[in-house]
């Protein structure tokens, strides 16, 4: 039986209504939901990972251009597709503002003249305005003009292209110094990196064994100095009831070994400089902790 061409227009429309539902799938159609750009936000997911570039919209474009390849549909039916998507988008135009603020990270560590991922290994522990102020021939305020200047260039390009309206260009300018300036000055947290088991690193792991150091130190065996400590004596006094030792020269001598621990880490790429400087300055009071804890017990206590 045949159909006519005004039923072959209904089918293909009803069709391409079906086949845009299908492809975009809820978490394609989460896209177009009303956004509300928070720059922290965004740029501590990107420490983690990059998000995918396209757009729910991009992706579908993609797929029906192949059908389009296979002459299934025409190059002006998928234009039509993709503008209809577009159109009942709740918020059009939001998700481009908020990928021209995700572009701050970028565009930061180009002002920096770093790359990407350097620029992501030296962000915890500090911020943006911070590495701009310790950059020679950089600072703070350079780095958010340069930023400024960016994004109202982006504003004006995606208005010029029709992907955002005017009332969306003029408010983005108005909220774009805020925004900028809360991305520059925001702190990262500093993360300690994991090991292949997911823990998290403790400066105790760079001071290591005290019992084993102690021993080394005193030149005792290992069963007189555990005799000694389950009289409950701590590593210092043994160390200053042994002759030509001190309780502060072990301290020393550990400190010293572990400082050269996290030095070597930060050498490895294991921890980052600012992670180096904050473990170091936990190391003290950590050794002498455990030289001055009573009792074998206490001594493996980490």
């Amino acid at each position: 039986m045949s159909v006519s061409f005004r039923s072959k227009k209904v089918l293909l429309a009803a069709g391409a209504a079906a086949l845009t539902a299908v492809l975009l799938g809820g978490a394609s159609l989460a896209a177009f939901a009303p956004v509300t750009y928070d720059p922290v936000g965004e740029v501590e997911a990107q420490l983690g990972s990059v998000a995918p570039a396209n757009s729910g919209t991009d992706k579908l474009k993609a797929i029906l251009d192949a059908l389009v390849a296979k002459g299934v549909l025409t190059a002006a039916q998928v234009n039509a597709i993709v503008a209809a998507v577009r159109d009942a988008e709740p918020n059009r135009g939001a998700g481009e503002i908020k990928r021209i603020f995700a572009n701050l990270l970028e565009e930061s560590a180009k002002y920096l003249g770093l790359t990407n991922a350097d620029l992501k290994t030296k962000l915890p522990g500090t911020s943006l305005a911070a590495l701009a102020d310790k950059t020679t021939g950089k600072s703070r305020a350079g780095l958010v003009a340069d930023l400024q200047n960016a994004v109202n260039a982006a504003i004006d390009k995606a208005l010029a292209a029709g992907t955002i309206t005017k009332d969306q260009s003029d408010k983005a300018k108005a909220e774009a110094p805020a925004q900028i300036a809360k991305f520059a000055d925001h702190v990262y947290e500093l993360r300690t990196p994991k090991t292949p088991a997911a823990r998290a690193l403790k400066v105790t792991e760079f001071v290591g064994d005290v019992f084993a150091a102690g021993r080394d130190y005193l030149g005792l065996s290992q069963a007189d100095l555990a005799k000694a400590l389950r009289d409950g004596k701590s590593l210092g006094d043994i160390a200053n009831a042994t002759a030509g030792k001190s309780r502060d020269g072990l301290v020393a001598q550990i400190t010293t070994a572990a400082n050269t621990k996290i030095a070597k880490a930060m050498t490895d790429g294991k921890i980052t400089a600012d992670q180096a400087t904050a473990f170091k300055a936990q190391v003290g009071a950590a050794v002498t902790a455990l030289v001055d804890r009573k009792g074998p017990t206490a001594i493996f206590k980490r």
